[in-house]
């Protein structure tokens, strides 16, 4: 599997993410993130800004394409460990974002952006 790391300013609005991975085969980045640290809601912004090579607030509001309180409460860290893995997928900035209960943000270009 070939890949490549995309380092970024972006990445420095969260603490627990030192860099995104591209999977060159599939096309799609992946990081992941520390959810007792860091919100899943800024995590997936700041990925998507760092593969963009924007800053976060130059993006759409994540909050105008999903309830981000309830993506926060799919994720948060005491919950997940009493629930079998989860994961939520929604689109966002021409990706197709998914989140696992894992901590993983993988984003995948959408074809048709």
């Amino acid at each position: 599997m070939a890949s490549a790391k995309v380092t970024s300013k972006s990445l420095d609005v969260v603490d627990s993410i030192d860099g995104v991975e591209l999977d060159a085969e599939t096309d799609t980045f992946w990081t992941t993130y520390d959810s007792a640290r860091d919100s899943v809601s800024l995590a997936v912004v700041a990925v998507v800004a760092a593969v963009e090579n924007r800053t976060p607030t130059d993006l759409t509001p994540l909050e105008t394409v999903v309830d981000t309180d309830a993506l926060q409460g799919l994720f948060r860290t005491s919950e997940r460990r009493l629930q079998s893995p989860t994961s939520a997928s929604f689109r966002y900035e021409g990706y197709e974002v998914t989140v696992s209960s894992e901590e993983v943000v993988q984003i995948t270009p959408l074809e048709d952006a």
